[in-house]
């Protein structure tokens, strides 16, 4: 039993040094090496808000919260689109006021990082306004 065993053993050798000696060598001189791995993300941006009809009347329009959500590195910025009749209205974000002026698009804000955020929004409508419209846009920086 003991001459199969250590004759089994000496067969295998046998067989696989054959084998390592066609593997390819890879030899480190200094003992170190580095790895470089690289990967590519899409740049994806959200931005809505949770009001999509909202009554007007003169003073303050509660329309809820904005959630954002932009992976671009280099930061976003979210511009509020609106109709002519809400020119001279504002937009408070976070309390913060944002003039409405007559070009029909404003910024409401902007980073300079990728983020998540909620912020509060709400319409400040003038006197005599009777309705209109206001969309929200994300742009990746």
């Amino acid at each position: 039993m003991i001459k199969k065993v250590f004759f089994g053993v000496i067969a295998m050798t046998a067989l696989s040094a054959p084998a390592m000696g066609s593997m390819p060598h890879v030899g480190v001189d200094s003992g170190q090496f580095a790895i470089g791995i690289s990967g590519y993300v899409p740049v994806i941006c959200r931005a809505s808000v949770e009001q999509t009809m909202v009554s007007p009347h003169e003073g303050e329009v509660s329309l809820g919260a904005l959630r954002e959500f932009c992976n671009s590195p280099n930061g976003y910025a979210i511009h509020a689109d609106y109709s002519p009749s809400l020119a001279h209205a504002k937009i408070l974000v976070d309390g913060r006021p944002v003039p409405l002026g007559k070009s029909g698009t404003a910024e409401i804000t902007k980073s300079n990082r990728a983020g998540i955020a909620t912020r509060a929004l709400e319409l400040d409508l003038p006197k005599g306004v009777q309705g209109g419209s206001v969309s929200f846009r994300i742009v990746p920086l």
